[in-house]
Parts: C-alpha cells; sequence; structure tokens
C-alpha cells in the first residue's frame, strides 16, 4: 500500500456539492415566496397613507386660498381621488357628509365647498383598497383631519 492510497486530494476543501446548492436555493424561493405578499401590501399601504397625506395638504391648501382671496372654493369629490388628486391603482373613495347615516360613493359632481370665510362642510372621507381603509374626519373650521380616540 502506497503512503498516498486512501487519501482523497479533494477532501477538506470544504465545498458544497450540487444537492446542497439546490435544496439552499429552495429553501430562499420558499422563503422569499411566503413574503412577497406581505411585502406588496406595506406598498399598498404606504401608497394610501401618501394620498391620504396629499388630500389633507389640498384640503388645507384650498382653505387658505378662500381666506386669501375672500371667495368660496370647491374641491370635486369622486371614487377615484379629491380635487385633482388620483388616488391609487385599486383605491376607492367613499364620503360621509354631516347628514349621512353611512358611507357612500360620491355622487356625480359632488363638490366639498369652503367659504370665503375658510369654513367647509365637515366631512369624511374613506380611502379604501379591499383589504385597508383609511378613514379621514375633517374639521369645519380648519379643514384638519381630526383624530379621534383609538
Amino acid at each position: 500500500m502506497t503512503a498516498t492510497s486512501g487519501n482523497n486530494p479533494h477532501r477538506g476543501i470544504g465545498a458544497f456539492t450540487l444537492l446542497e446548492i439546490i435544496i439552499a436555493l429552495a429553501l430562499v424561493a420558499i422563503l422569499v415566496s411566503a413574503s412577497l405578499p406581505y411585502l406588496f401590501d406595506s406598498f399598498a399601504s404606504a401608497e394610501g397613507d401618501k394620498a391620504a397625506e396629499r388630500i389633507t395638504e389640498k384640503a388645507s391648501d384650498t382653505r387658505r386660498e378662500a381666506i386669501e382671496h375672500s371667495e368660496r372654493r370647491t374641491l370635486v369629490l369622486s371614487s377615484g381621488g379629491v380635487g385633482g388628486i388620483r388616488l391609487p391603482p385599486g383605491w376607492k373613495l367613499e364620503v360621509k357628509t354631516l347628514n349621512d347615516a353611512r358611507f357612500h360613493p360620491p355622487g356625480k359632481g359632488q363638490l366639498w365647498a369652503f367659504s370665503s370665510a375658510g369654513i367647509c362642510e365637515p366631512l369624511t372621507l374613506r380611502l379604501g383598497n379591499g383589504e385597508r381603509q383609511i378613514v379621514l374626519e375633517f374639521d369645519a373650521l380648519t379643514a384638519q383631519p381630526l383624530h379621534g380616540e383609538d
């Protein structure tokens, strides 16, 4: 028997076999596919939050303009947005006025009016995409969202 017989020259290098690599890639693929729905939900929620912020800013700007110019200003409400602010794809707008018992889609040509004194109709908007809803209730005097206790 020679001194080199029985010794594998490739042993101890620390390489992975093809089977081990395939198993590792399969596990990574399973983890990624399981996390994708949560990732997409977080993107959709962030889009809804951004739309809610833009609508709040638009209401505040419209109120300020009504006061500065001493004339009535309006925002058009539609199921797809408020005053030119478009909702992200898949999101819809519903409204509830002071006299409404429940939320409903805005009527055709429905307006949200701001008087020359900056007073607006008390209004609650609900942005929804089926899975998530954002409710914005606006104060009649300031046109700022009211923050209720949770």
